[in-house]
């Protein structure tokens, strides 16, 4: 499992893959968390912190784990909450992902450690245009389903 963080301006993304055969829970997230916001702040220049960053939660429970909710309030950083049966509106596996499954769907990995690197360099080779253009059709795409009466469609 992988879990990824991203801005956009300034480009910073934060990358941990979890050992195979390992799954997230709310202490795993919240150390997550921990470490993208030490990482980003420790930057010499366009430092960062969690609460200036778009974090697009669902309704998985490391998501919803009390310890992870706390964690974000003493930090005042307010996710972007997603609803529960709404894959058309997934950021990640619509829009973004997409991209990198492209980048990544030869490759074969020896461990989390290889993985890691693949994916960071594969994060490389998206361009920030790139990933303006798919928050622009993530935009687009809400309004459409807005202007639809909120019914889902793909």
């Amino acid at each position: 499992m992988i879990l990824m963080g991203f801005t956009c301006k300034p480009r910073r993304v934060s990358i941990t893959a979890l050992p195979a055969g390992t799954t997230a829970d709310r202490n795993t997230m919240v150390e997550y968390l921990r470490t993208t916001g030490k990482r980003f702040l420790r930057l010499k220049k366009d430092k960062i912190g969690l609460k200036d960053c778009l974090l697009m939660w669902g309704n998985a429970s490391p998501h919803t784990a009390t310890d992870t909710r706390e964690f974000l309030t003493r930090r005042d950083v307010e996710p972007v909450k997603q609803s529960p049966y709404s894959p058309d509106l997934n950021l990640y596996d619509r829009f973004l992902f997409r991209k990198l499954k492209h980048l990544l769907r030869e490759d074969e990995f020896g461990g989390h450690e290889e993985a890691t690197l693949a994916v960071q360099r594969a994060m490389r080779r998206v361009s920030e245009e790139e990933l303006y253009d798919q928050l622009r059709k993530l935009r687009g795409h809400c309004n459409d389903v807005i202007a639809a009466g909120w019914d889902y469609f793909y």
